[in-house]
């Protein structure tokens, strides 16, 4: 298939048909379908660029890339926050060169030098740095759109807003902190083959067989409880490309974080029984991997966040995070459970970078060049718009690639 002679359409590239859902090796392998990602997703559509924890005071900024652009995020002396392109006006040099800081003003690191070479006339103040075309703040939450068109922010957000007040639920004032600096890693493969991971709930019981096994080890739970458990619940794919896994929620202190907690310190389940009713206790009690399209993963401990860096290459950033309004002690536990898994000596990535590395090797071979992508599509129902399967089926990640096809199909 001539992938690289396309100037219009990738549609066909995703074959969305009522028994056998697939997607070409290609959307994982050719240089020329991830630079149109860049343009058409990354450059188009809602993109999240951040959190305004990360910005507590006046002059703070961090650096993102958002596809190929790089833009600064920074907190202004009136307390909001903005998005410019990070670029001189001059010769095009990239004003903030550190990833995050603190500023009193931009500029670029020579000024405006020998302004005899302009007229007395010239008018500085035109040539500041140039806004980015769309942003959006939900509940600390910063998305940037670099298009002035296509659907609004709530628009984009809706199908997945009653998942993210939950999870934000956790913490009885809804408030959560980042704690900095994010930990990240980078692997040699397609940034969509993180973004199929963070939500399936086929992979756990085999790749991370490991993790299960020192947790048997440690009498703390044994293979078959967690295989168990990981049976449980439902995968969720929603409009507009996002998608999440979800475990059940529960005031059973033996089966649920929260609960856990609430029986573990009296005040945090005083505060969190003056906020919630019990059947919301039980909602926000559920574990949830939360997709949102294109680059964020809301998880219980961290904000992951995917960063394209090549056809072949992706950033991943785990910004673990804080609940405002709980005793310390949970805080702490978060955080020790999240390194346990999720950290840089952790079991899970090491297991999943090796299994995006053998796909990405694959994913080269010309005799089969078709993934599919049909687990669970027999079964797979819908309930108030959404789509719902099995805990293992790949409901998610079909609703990651309708709408990355529909991305795609635009001029």
């Amino acid at each position: 298939m001539a992938v690289t002679e396309r100037t219009q359409s990738y549609a066909d590239l995703v074959a969305d048909d009522p028994r056998e859902f697939r997607v070409h090796g290609s959307v994982y392998t050719d240089a020329e379908v991830f630079g149109s990602e860049m343009d058409r997703i990354y450059e188009r559509t809602w993109v999240y660029a951040g959190h305004e924890s990360e910005l507590p005071a006046a002059g703070d900024y961090k650096t993102v890339l958002v596809g190929t652009q790089p833009v600064v995020l920074s907190r202004h002396e009136d307390g909001k926050i903005y998005a410019l392109y990070n670029r001189c006006r001059h010769r095009g040099a990239v004003v903030c060169r550190q990833e995050r800081g603190h500023s009193n003003f931009f500029r670029c690191r020579i000024g405006m030098s020998q302004s005899t070479g302009y007229p007395d006339d010239f008018d500085r103040g035109a040539y500041g740095l140039v806004p980015v075309s769309r942003m959006a703040n939900y509940r600390g939450l910063f998305f940037i759109s670099l298009s002035d068109h296509g659907p609004t922010f709530d628009e984009h957000i809706g199908p997945a807003r009653k998942y993210i007040d939950a999870w934000l639920g956790r913490s009885p004032v809804e408030q959560i902190e980042l704690l900095l600096p994010p930990h990240r890693y980078e692997y040699p493969g397609n940034w969509k083959l993180q973004a199929e991971n963070g939500y399936d709930g086929y992979h756990g019981n085999y790749v991370h067989l490991s993790w299960q096994r020192v947790l048997q080890l440690s009498k703390e739970s044994t293979v078959e409880e967690v295989q168990r458990y990981r049976q449980e619940g439902a995968a969720r794919g929603l409009l507009n490309g996002h998608g999440l896994l979800e475990r059940p929620g529960s005031l059973n202190p033996a089966s649920s974080w929260t609960a856990r907690m609430m029986d573990r310190y009296p005040e945090y389940a005083e505060a969190m029984r003056a906020k919630y009713a019990e059947t919301q206790l039980i909602d926000l009690s559920a574990r949830r991997n939360i997709f949102i399209f294109p680059n964020l993963y809301l998880f219980d401990t961290h904000l992951r966040v995917i960063v394209p860096k090549a056809v072949n290459r992706t950033e991943v950033q785990l910004y673990v995070y804080a609940l405002h309004g709980v005793p310390d002690a949970i805080n702490d536990g978060r955080i020790r459970g999240h390194e346990r898994f999720y950290g840089p000596a952790g079991f899970g990535a090491p297991d999943d970078i090796e299994v995006f590395t053998e796909v990405q090797t694959g994913a080269q071979a010309r005799g089969n060049e078709w993934n599919l992508f049909s687990r669970g599509q027999h079964r797979e129902r819908v309930e108030n718009g959404e789509r719902v399967g099995h805990t293992t089926d790949e409901t998610p990640q079909r609703s990651l690639y309708r709408q990355w096809r529909l991305e795609m199909s635009r001029p």
